[in-house]
């Protein structure tokens, strides 16, 4: 395998795995993810993807809105937090308080290749609370020194499935460091993780949903015929996680329906039902939530399209308020002519959608403002007739994609980084003839993620890597097809 080592600028058959962006020129992040309001509505007609014309609710502010009674420590825990992570402050939760006296000038947490002096420092543990996910927070006294809890030996592990048939957790200890900020947007998920339990959806046979940690796994009985699309909200302070999935006609039953339920099956619920046959065949897909849980967003896709497919996506954009189940129309169904399955990844604060609906190009739409760029191949790459499975990096100034000869007797792969400001972008990693990439995520601004698809060999070629965004220090990090990540900390 070549491996592209350049100077840096600013840098699956069907695989629908996992799956951050905000200006055009050029973007940055508003870490809001999925968005607290809901994505602007379309009045568009349908064919080309247009950007809306309605300009949506305007979103919560990413500046600091700390209540005045809290005391400096938990003070600066909340900044820490909404400045590390890129979450706005408002969003962020007061679980306890717990003064403690740290052994040391790291205040109890030890960091990988850092020092600590030793000096013995009384402080408090601060927990708190974002959008389901919990944070660990230790300061000293004043608030002066705050130090985060998940630097302390924690690791990312993948779930994936094996050439064997199998579901696996596998822990190449890579370690969370300060700047970890994964961005993981792609439409068609696959899964999620809550509290280092993964569920996720098994497509071997018949559909089915697992979940799954390092004690082993479960099937989830209660869902049943799903498609392909498993959309996971980890919750808010007091309130439980929730289930998506869209569900397939079965015998007699003609239509498809989006269903929503905890965890553990409780407080099952549909949210929608239409159809399946007419206009035309379609089945339902849960694409993702947003981040106060109050709206689903989902697709409508084709039933039977087949063929050689290596990039995968949505073909349209909805949005059902989970209370009054009034939908949306987003992103308008493509015409029957016009290309389908070709929507690839949603920025961070949700206002941007990038796509390959276009021939060899990848296009950033702006859902506000009505403006789109492109990112051009590489100029140094002939021989592709695809290119797909965009993702932007976490701080929306990067798209990271992949291109492919889409030729079974004769494949290979590439994977470029463009300015997600649009231009030629430039080309990072050249595959091995006979197999092919896709784009699974960032790990941070730094560090893609990416799954080697073997057509040589289908029954056990798949692999995934990390890579830097300018091509240097490819590593193997496990064998299989992604699923989805577990957060360790």
């Amino acid at each position: 395998m070549k491996v592209i080592i350049m100077k840096t600028k600013s840098i699956l058959g069907l695989i629908l795995t996992l799956s951050f962006i905000t200006a055009c020129a050029p973007p940055t992040s508003s870490g809001t993810y999925p968005p607290p309001i809901s994505l602007p509505v379309s009045t568009a007609t349908p064919g080309n993807y247009p950007a809306p014309t309605s300009v949506p609710t305007e979103a919560a502010p990413t500046s600091a809105h700390i209540p005045v009674d809290l005391t400096p420590a938990q003070r600066a825990a909340i900044e820490a937090v909404a400045k590390k992570y890129n979450i706005p402050s408002e969003q962020i939760h007061i679980v306890s308080t717990e003064a403690v006296t740290w052994p040391n000038g790291c205040l109890g947490v030890v960091i990988p290749g850092v020092m600590c002096t030793e000096v013995i420092t009384d402080g408090f543990r601060i927990k708190l609370e974002a959008n389901g996910q919990p944070y660990e927070v230790h300061t000293n006294q004043d608030g002066t020194s705050v130090v985060d809890a998940a630097q302390q030996l924690a690791t990312l592990s993948f779930v994936v499935h094996t050439s064997a048939g199998l579901i696996q957790v596998v822990n190449p200890n890579i370690p969370l460091g300060p700047t970890y900020n994964p961005s993981f947007n792609g439409f068609f998920p696959q899964g999620s993780a809550i509290l280092g339990t993964a569920y996720v959806l098994d497509l071997t046979t018949a559909p089915r949903v697992v979940a799954i940690d390092g004690n082993g796994s479960r099937e989830l009985t209660f869902i049943k015929n799903s498609t392909y699309g498993l959309a996971i909200w980890r919750g808010g302070l007091g309130t439980q996680p929730l289930l998506a999935w869209g569900t397939l006609p079965s015998g007699s039953d003609h239509t498809t329906s989006l269903q929503i339920s905890n965890p553990d099956g409780s407080n099952l619920e549909t949210l929608l039902t239409v159809n399946a046959d007419k206009p035309a065949p379609i089945q339902l897909v849960a694409e993702f939530w947003s981040a106060d849980g109050d709206y689903l967003y989902f697709s409508k896709e084709p039933s039977g399209i087949g063929g050689y497919i290596l990039f995968g996506g949505a073909s349209n954009l909805y949005e059902i308020n989970i209370a009054t189940k009034v939908v949306n129309e987003i992103l308008p169904q493509a015409s029957p002519t016009g290309q389908l399955t070709c929507l690839d990844a949603v920025s961070g604060d949700y206002r941007f959608v990038a796509d390959h609906c276009a021939q060899n190009v990848i296009t950033i739409r702006d859902l506000t403002g009505g403006a789109s760029v492109t990112i051009l191949p590489p100029a140094d790459v002939t021989g592709y007739h695809v290119v797909g499975s965009a993702r932007f990096s976490p701080a929306g100034d990067r798209v990271a994609f992949a291109l492919a000869k889409r030729d079974p007797s004769n494949e290979q792969g590439w994977v470029a980084v463009g300015n997600s400001s649009g231009g030629t972008s430039n080309l990072i990693l050249v595959g091995d003839p006979g197999s092919y990439y896709t784009v699974a995520g960032w790990l941070d601004d730094q560090t893609l993620l990416v799954q080697s698809t073997s057509i040589a060999d289908p029954s056990g070629g798949n692999q995934l890597y990390t890579v830097d965004a300018d091509g240097s220090n490819l590593t193997k990090v496990a064998d299989g097809t992604l699923l989805t990540v577990i957060d360790n900390r």
